[in-house]
């Protein structure tokens, strides 16, 4: 996925001034463990929050950063609502005088929203360290949780979201084994006798992030033992009560497809993924520009425009195949389990809607096999860069003939009309 987790706010930020500005963590989140609260009181304006990185970041690769908030008061920068916060970040090749600073809005109170700051025309290989800055005197209290580096590439964040969210799925009977201990580079694994574990396995030691593939299985009766010679060789040791597991991975598929019935070279157990279909889903469209990027330039507020994105519809095929008839209806069962319409699908911070779909008919079955599980999933497709514009406060709409007299108590004369002016509409903003 072409995101990156910058700040989980599961740390406290430093509070320049604790005694008008309070930094906590606390357990009311979006994702982890918990966000971070910020409680703003009375003459609080200009006190900071600070983080710094234990090492500068590099989120060249990205264009915009996402962080989601949960104000007690309204922020859209008007007089009755100003901005409350600000968020920056330093970078160690900024030119002196170089900032980057966005105003972060509040659209509505008390409610968890995502907010974007696009980044692509800022300097970013190297961020030493982020701020958040009071911009009013008056109180306030606001939480923030997952600030994440992101570039939205739809597809592939969609089915890299899949494959992390399935992969290495737990399979009954076959997980926590115990495991004599053998030393690194060792390229065979001592269990207890196990009919279940075989050739095409993949296991892993103590949940570590690591997979062997199982090439070889000897079953002893006598001595009571399986012995799995696997490759590569163990990265680390395996010490007394070290356990292992096989776990199924996500295989992504590309034409033409694997014949399931023939396994050599697939794990197995395993979940084969296939993208079956791809198209526009107009009913979820809607014609309004996106506007984020909140920021002052030379003391004009201005925003980001982008024209709205296409929605789009991407139909998986999910094709979980086992030796074990129990290992394959486990992993079915745990695929309805972590996907379906009250769950959505994670993708870059955001829940894209999910539904599971009924299989085609047998007669026209790509496989001559029990029916996959089919997903839809609602994502959307950027279509163009952003670009900077005056944030608008204010606009009226008269109309009338061109030689209409201009009405006294009007705060300005009217604009001259150019060639370009509609017969009798005048636009002030």
């Amino acid at each position: 996925m072409a995101s990156d987790l910058v700040h989980g706010f599961e740390q406290p930020w430093t509070s320049a001034n604790p005694a008008l500005l309070d930094s906590t963590v606390t357990a009311f989140r979006v994702q982890g463990t918990g966000s971070l609260r910020l409680a703003a009181h009375a003459g609080a304006t200009g006190v900071t929050a600070q983080l710094t990185p234990p090492a500068p970041l590099d989120l060249s690769g990205y264009d915009e950063l996402r962080l989601w908030t949960y104000a007690s008061r309204a922020a859209d920068g008007t007089a009755a609502a100003p901005f409350l916060l600000e968020l920056s970040y330093s970078d160690a090749a900024d030119a002196p005088g170089e900032e980057h600073r966005w105003l972060i809005p509040v659209n509505r109170r008390r409610t968890w929203e995502q907010h974007r700051f696009g980044i692509a025309g800022d300097r970013r290989g190297r961020v030493t360290g982020f701020t958040l800055r009071v911009l009013t005197g008056v109180p306030f209290e606001i939480h923030l949780d997952e600030l994440l580096a992101v570039r939205d590439d739809a597809l592939l964040d969609v089915e890299t979201a899949l494959v992390q969210l399935l992969d290495g799925l737990p399979l009954p009977g076959v997980t926590a084994l115990p495991v004599q201990p053998a030393a690194a580079g060792a390229t065979t694994l001592v269990v207890g006798l196990h009919h279940a574990l075989y050739p095409g396995n993949r296991i892993t030691v103590d949940g570590t992030s690591a997979r062997y593939a199982v090439t070889a299985a000897t079953h002893d009766e006598v001595a009571g033992t399986t012995t799995l010679t696997v490759t590569p060789a163990l990265a680390t040791a395996t010490g007394p009560g070290a356990r292992l597991s096989v776990v199924a991975p996500v295989v992504v598929e590309e034409p033409p497809f694997t014949d399931v019935t023939a396994v050599d070279g697939l794990p197995d157990p395993v979940v084969l993924l296939t993208l079956t279909d791809q198209r526009e889903e107009p009913e979820r469209g809607w014609n309004i520009p996106q506007r984020d990027s909140f920021r002052v330039r030379g003391g004009l507020t201005v925003c980001s425009l982008r024209p709205p994105p296409r929605p789009v519809l991407a139909e998986y095929q999910l094709l979980p195949a086992a030796r074990h008839r129990a290992h394959s209806l486990a992993l079915r069962t745990e695929i309805l389990r972590r996907v379906g319409v009250d769950t959505g699908l994670r993708v870059n911070g955001t829940v894209l809607p999910v539904q599971t779909l009924l299989p085609p008919p047998l007669d026209i079955r790509t496989r001559a096999v029990p029916a996959p599980v089919y997903l839809h999933v609602g994502t959307r497709v950027e279509q163009g860069a952003r670009t900077e514009a005056p944030w608008v406060r204010q606009a009226q709409l008269r109309s009338g003939p061109l030689d209409t007299p201009w009405d006294p108590s009007g705060s300005a004369p009217p604009p001259t009309p150019g060639p370009e002016d509609q017969e009798g509409i005048v636009l002030r903003i």
